[in-house]
């Protein structure tokens, strides 16, 4: 029998006495803010690191002798279950939280850095107090939707300054990575005086739905989904089919083999149909386990979980 193999990221955040709030600044500049951001930044442009988690930062990395960061910008270490973790505060308030991913845990293990989530977080505090003390308009923080990395990323002036993903999460998760993205940048904006909040994502994916038949629905439910596949892949299911991870497939504790479901993600409004072929979930009061390829089909596979509405669809 085949178990989840996904993890939540559900990662509780220290949240710290809140500090007084921060007010705007007496006069924001709107003509020169990019330019006063360029003198005080050494323009460092390297590619993301997939363990990084990091934008391209255009205009977002200091040159090494730059000062300290102001008091605005905190950020603490902890280890959380076992799981190592830097979370940046700006004024008090947790906002990002950045895990270590498969590279930067190895690493380590292996004694060669300590203070790889320490300096990723201050990259991103760097750039955002910069951007800050040059008095750049908080408005100018945004989040758009990256169609080939398929992620989310908060963007500083149009340019990407860290995606939301599997290392780097919203320190108050919602199992969503787009209504993450979407907190992450308000809650960035107000605490450095914007008046007003973002309500969408840029570009953002449209909803993709099946095309219905004549289904028939037989029952529905809703719930947290999770999915599985790397670890399985080839596997014997309990059905006792070979587990692809790539096939739209789910397990189930107790539907029948062989039942097909309809699976909507509530965040997005993606569809897919998938087969029961499998048992569980079991842990986590999860109700549906989809294989990797059904989880990519509705945008639910750097989330890890997120709540859906099934469907049992009647023959």
């Amino acid at each position: 029998m085949i178990q989840n193999l996904c993890r939540s990221f559900t990662v509780a955040a220290v949240v710290c006495a809140t500090g007084v709030p921060l007010a705007a600044s007496a006069e924001q500049t709107s003509g020169n803010a990019h330019a006063n951001l360029q003198e005080t930044l050494e323009v460092a442009v390297e590619q993301r690191g997939a363990a990084a988690g990091l934008g391209n930062l255009n205009s977002a990395q200091l040159a090494p002798e730059a000062a300290e960061l102001s008091d605005l910008f905190r950020i603490a270490a902890h280890t959380l279950e076992g799981e190592r973790i830097a979370i940046l505060h700006v004024n008090n308030l947790p906002v990002l939280t950045f895990v270590a991913g498969d590279a930067t845990a190895k690493a380590v293990s292996d004694g060669a850095t300590s203070d790889d989530l320490v300096n990723r977080a201050e990259s991103v505090a760097r750039a955002i107090d910069a951007f800050y003390q040059a008095n750049g308009d908080p408005h100018a923080i945004g989040v758009r939707w990256d169609d080939t990395a398929e992620e989310y990323e908060l963007t500083l002036e149009g340019e990407d300054l860290v995606a939301i993903n599997e290392v780097v999460r919203y320190s108050n998760p919602t199992g969503q990575l787009q209504t993450d993205a979407l907190q992450a940048a308000n809650r960035l904006r107000n605490l450095l005086g914007a008046s007003e909040e973002l309500t969408e994502v840029e570009g953002a994916p449209a909803p993709t739905a099946v095309a219905r038949t004549n289904w028939g629905v037989a029952s529905s439910f809703s719930g947290v989904a999770s999915w599985y596949g790397p670890g399985f892949h080839g596997r014997s299911t309990a059905s006792g089919e070979r587990f692809n991870r790539n096939a739209l497939t789910a397990a189930h504790r107790t539907l029948p083999f062989g039942t097909r479901v309809l699976v909507t993600n509530v965040s997005n409004n993606r569809q897919v149909v998938v087969r029961i072929n499998d048992r569980g979930p079991f842990s986590g009061g999860r109700v549906i386990d989809l294989s990797e390829g059904a989880a990519r089909e509705i945008g639910l596979h750097l989330a890890g979980v997120g709540t859906v509405r099934v469907e049992v669809l009647a023959d």
